[in-house]
């Protein structure tokens, strides 16, 4: 699966990069204080409206007593907490502070609203708590507050929707990572919780080529930087396509990927395949879930290539299913769908024991799925080649002891965490981008001990020799030092 993290700065110019576990306080400030600033505006308004519809003579009075008490106590400094924090997270992460419109949209509403209530509000409510004879003070603290308020909820929808895309001239300088610029052509919803959304070249670009089974890395506006597998026809670089399922208990990422629109530019990076398609005589596929999105790529090339082949597809029901009815339509003879809530888990006995001699079996979903796969594959027809690809990383067997050179840390690695969860929560930050195995972030030179990283890793050893541990997705046999 693709994973949710803050990546460490990359780009055109040095920006200060902060901790993890900085962010996310500077985060909660940003956001107490945002809350408190538009709750506090509401609160004012709700006195201009009581004092203004209120039948009772002393109702003014209160009202504006309360007021100079609140005044007093200067609950407006919580409006510059909020613009200066705001401030110190664009400038110290990967979005710049103005790179995005959504975000420069914000920071003029910011700066308006303070604007006006050091230049309006505030000598208002000084005459209305200090004068008897206040003049049209009430009248332009009640318009002001009602302004203001509308325009700090009109930030707060900025903050959660991010309507608007990187400015242009931000969005194509070049890169030191060799990502690149795409924008959002169409996003159409294929299934319950999941969207399709085409990628296209900026300004008509053609866009690299890739082959099937291939993933591209996708920056998204916030910097959360995930990976998915493209679902096109591998011939055609006029566009990519992608499918993405929303994992509301998730970290952020596929829900801020169902929020992106058509016009939205992000950066991708260029197609990478560790789940390369081979030539055989003929094909069985099997897809669990979102693990359709590679498999559709290699039908389609193996469909136009005019060989034989046939999709085995499951996943809880049909409506959960992406691409299933647009796949059952299309090639009726070649795809059975087993939506296991009507038909219960697939036959994969069945499916297997007549194929004939150098059949090749591709394979991507959820972990059970491709170890009964596997089980079935090695007892029945043993002959025949498996290639998979999980959706998650593999399921972990047994604890172990990691300890951290450098840091002098140890930790018990359970077995139902990884390497790297357990590394940070013992205070030692390790870089990480993917967290399943594939861009080779994460990995620590090994110190002693012997590391049982997944085959799929880019690289196990150092050219010097040296095993390498991969903490998103390895384990080890016993004791592991690592120089981290």
């Amino acid at each position: 699966m693709p994973a949710d993290r803050v990546p460490p700065l990359r780009g055109p110019g040095p920006r200060p990069d902060l901790p993890v576990a900085a962010r996310r306080a500077l985060a909660g400030v940003h956001v107490l204080s945002s809350v408190l600033w538009l709750a506090y505006m509401a609160f004012v308004l709700t006195l201009c409206l009581w004092v203004r519809f209120s039948a009772d003579p002393d109702a003014a009075a209160a009202a504006w007593t309360v007021l100079g008490l609140f005044n007093d106590l200067g609950v407006g400094a919580v409006s510059f907490a909020a613009l200066a924090t705001g401030v110190a997270l664009g400038a110290t992460g990967p979005l710049g502070v103005v790179r995005h419109r959504w975000v420069a949209a914000k920071l003029a509403v910011t700066a308006a609203v303070i604007t006006g209530g050091l230049v309006f509000l505030r000598p208002s409510v000084i005459a209305l708590t200090s004068s008897p004879h206040p003049g049209g003070a009430y009248a332009v603290l009640g318009v002001g507050t009602a302004l203001g308020t509308a325009l700090l909820v009109f930030a707060a929808v900025l903050s959660y929707a991010r309507p608007w895309g990187p400015f242009r001239r931000v969005a194509e300088r070049p890169v030191a990572d060799d990502r690149f610029a795409v924008r959002v052509r169409r996003v159409v919803p294929v299934a319950e919780g999941v969207h399709s959304i085409d990628l296209v070249g900026v300004h008509g670009r053609l866009l690299p080529p890739f082959e099937a089974g291939a993933h591209i890395e996708i920056e998204l506006p916030s910097g959360l930087v995930r990976h998915y597998s493209l679902c096109s026809r591998p011939t055609d670089r006029l566009g990519y396509r992608i499918a993405v399922r929303r994992d509301d208990a998730g970290r952020g990422g596929s829900r801020e990927v169902h929020r992106l629109r058509p016009g939205d530019l992000v950066r991708i990076s260029r197609p990478r395949n560790m789940f390369p398609l081979s030539l055989h005589p003929t094909y069985l596929f099997v897809a669990g879930g979102i693990g359709i999105t590679p498999i559709v790529a290699m039908v389609l090339q193996v469909d136009h290539a005019g060989m034989p082949w046939r999709l085995v597809y499951t996943g809880r029901d049909r409506a959960t299913m992406a691409f299933a009815d647009q796949l059952a339509t299309t090639w009726p003879a070649n795809v059975v769908l087993y939506p296991t809530a009507a038909f219960g888990r697939p036959n994969l006995v069945a499916e297997v024991a007549d194929l004939s001699d150098g059949t090749g079996i591709y394979a991507c979903g959820p972990a059970p799925l491709l170890d009964a796969l596997a089980d079935t594959v090695h007892r029945v027809a043993p002959h025949l080649e498996l290639h998979t690809e999980r959706f998650a990383p593999g399921t972990v067997r047994e604890p172990f002891e990691l300890h951290a050179k450098r840091s002098a840390a140890a930790v018990t690695v359970g077995a139902d965490r990884s390497a790297l969860a357990a590394l940070a929560d013992a205070g030692v930050e390790v870089p990480s981008d993917c967290e399943i195995g594939v861009c080779g972030t994460c990995r620590l030179r090994v110190v002693e001990g012997r590391p049982e990283n997944p085959s799929h890793v880019p690289l196990a050893v150092a050219p010097d020799g040296s095993p390498l541990f991969y903490p998103c997705v390895g384990r080890a046999a016993g004791r592991l030092v690592v120089d981290a």
